[in-house]
């Protein structure tokens, strides 16, 4: 069954393909060409054909999405488990795999799994990304929080949102921070030159920046690099990636705000979480120890004789 996502515009927009643009984040620019060419674009409840049509504030912009026809799916694998009871399930999540599909996505993704293992969450209303109450970036690993029913799901939202979690992360970074501990609280808001990113801003005055607050110790430093803890306040998509390369010490591995280091994949690791249960109110605490491929980076770098300074 094909869906259908209704867009209302809060302000003037050239042209419609600029509106969807913004409003469709995920989906490249040719893919939303092609979507009006096919119509499967209304505005206002007439089908447009025409990526140049102006919309004003309270169009209503709809947008038709084909399913692809489904087939028979098999999980690649089990989640390693660090606590479950029977309305929540906390995981050790591995690098690589996305928690839940984007625009166009095709892989594998944690909610994959987590449907084909637990198919009640299936019978969450209100989210077509039943069980998440949080996510990683893909690259990311680490501690991550599903949610087997409706009401257990909303609580804990509400516990982010409230900012009540405590997420503590693990990162190598490059170069040296500006001192061995801080804050870096700067808003965060969607590049319009590169769609994929997001920029931090020093200033608070664009409508479209939100605020993210980021506190980091550095645990070592080394030649090149540092390995530090970080406690995000806010969970701004790509927060700590954006802070750190604003403060300019991108995260190791990273393809997209970074530089080529030696590192084979995103050094940023969830290492903890605590929080109230949302049915018992028990403090929750699950930790996920640093995989072996950051201490051996790390042995390697304390086994290797520093440079004077």
């Amino acid at each position: 069954m094909n869906t259908i996502k209704i867009f209302k515009a809060i302000r003037t927009y050239a042209r419609v393909d600029h509106f969807l643009n913004e409003s469709l984040p995920d989906i490249s620019r040719s893919k939303i060409e092609k979507i009006i060419k096919e119509n499967r674009v209304k505005l206002n409840g007439t089908i447009i054909s025409r990526k140049n049509k102006e919309i004003v504030p309270g169009d209503r912009v709809e947008v038709e999405f084909i399913e692809p026809e489904k087939k028979e799916y098999h999980p690649s694998g089990e989640f390693k488990k660090l606590f479950e009871d029977e309305h929540l399930l906390i995981i050790d999540k591995p690098a690589g795999i996305s928690v839940h599909p984007g625009a166009g996505e095709k892989e594998e993704t944690l909610l994959d799994i987590f449907s084909y293992y637990y198919p009640q969450i299936n019978q969450i209303e209100g989210s077509d990304r039943p069980g998440i109450v949080h996510r990683l970036d893909k690259g990311t690993s680490g501690v991550l929080i599903l949610a087997k029913d409706g009401t257990t799901m909303k609580k804990l939202q509400k516990q982010f949102k409230r900012r009540e979690v405590k997420k503590t992360y693990l990162a190598l970074v490059s170069g040296r921070m500006r001192q061995r501990s801080g804050t870096i609280d700067a808003p965060i808001q969607r590049s319009r030159r590169e769609r994929r990113k997001f920029i931090a801003l020093h200033d608070r005055d664009s409508e479209r920046a939100r605020d993210a607050v980021t506190d980091y110790f550095v645990i070592r430093e080394f030649s090149g690099f540092s390995f530090v803890r970080l406690f995000p306040h806010t969970g701004r998509t790509h927060q700590l990636r954006v802070h750190l390369t604003f403060h300019g010490c991108p995260i190791l591995g990273d393809k997209l705000y970074g530089r080529k280091e030696n590192f084979e994949r995103l050094a940023l690791h969830a290492y903890s979480i605590e929080f109230r249960h949302p049915r018992t109110g028990n403090l929750i605490t699950a930790t996920s120890p640093l995989l072996l491929i950051f201490r051996d980076f790390l042995k390697k770098a304390i086994a290797k004789p520093e440079l004077p300074q």
